[in-house]
């Protein structure tokens, strides 16, 4: 008798060779439950430790169905920005790669309580203007959001931290990102559903009821402020944090995952 198809196998080969793949490997998790439950395995499979947890949003289609505004995925690469120089934004050829601008909260301790904008600062000591990199080996991942997106340790393929941002009005700082210098998105962290504080209570939550596992330490993406803008390799993105913290980043290829 066969084995049952597992798509484990499928993304931990394209994650570790940088190849693409031709499609979503079937079978498709249909709930967030066996979403999360590929996460895991795939992670574990990864066998890298996990520096932080990356916040998506779900369709909004599909939110009075699902009961939940948000998604988690585990980040398994951080990286300094060297100052202004552009960093290296690894996204897979032939795949789903995207670039966003975030707020990079780090752990200070696991929350113990509901977390909130008057207590959050409490767990975090610091707090990073940021890109998250989002690649799949899998070109049709948006296609099955959010169970893909979950099942693919959450599209995250690693963080890129950039200048710290003081904690006292960092969600409110007016966020532009450019690509190869046209203006593709504008926003603030504060006016992403329930803010970074909600993020991160989200999270909280998932790690209470044992989906995840938080750790002090570990960075929090807590969410895209402009939006999730596709990026080609040799492309340049850049973001501006106020009128003080620019950032940018070049996408490179995607050349194997290695512990």
């Amino acid at each position: 008798m066969r084995d049952a198809p597992d798509p484990v196998a499928a993304l931990l080969a394209a994650r570790l060779s940088g190849r693409a793949l031709p499609a979503f490997p079937a079978p498709v998790p249909t709930t967030l439950a066996d979403a999360y439950d590929v996460q895991r395995r795939l992670t574990a499979a990864l066998g890298a430790p996990v520096l932080g947890w990356k916040v998506g949003r779900i369709p909004p289609a599909l939110i009075e169905t699902l009961g939940a505004e948000r998604v988690a995925g585990p980040v398994l690469r951080v990286a300094e920005l060297d100052g202004d120089a552009p960093g290296d934004a690894l996204v897979f050829s032939d795949g789903a790669g995207a670039i966003e601008s975030e707020v990079m909260l780090r752990l200070r301790a696991v929350p113990d309580d509901r977390v909130t904008a008057d207590n959050g600062a409490r767990w975090i000591d610091e707090i990073r203007a940021g890109f998250e990199v989002a690649s799949s080996p899998a070109p049709d991942v948006h296609d099955h959001a959010p169970y893909g997106i979950v099942a693919d340790i959450g599209i995250n393929n690693g963080l890129l931290l950039g200048p710290r941002l003081a904690i006292g009005d960092f969600a409110a700082l007016a966020v532009e990102t450019s690509i190869d210098g046209a203006p593709v998105g504008s926003g603030r962290a504060i006016d992403v559903l329930d803010g970074p504080w909600g993020a991160l209570d989200f999270l909280v939550d998932l790690h209470r009821r044992g989906v995840i596992e938080l750790k002090p330490g570990q960075w929090i993406s807590a969410g895209a402020i402009t939006g999730v803008h596709p990026i080609a390799i040799g492309q340049t993105a850049t973001a501006r944090f106020g009128s003080g913290a620019v950032i940018s980043c070049t996408a490179a290829a995607e050349t194997g995952f290695r512990v």
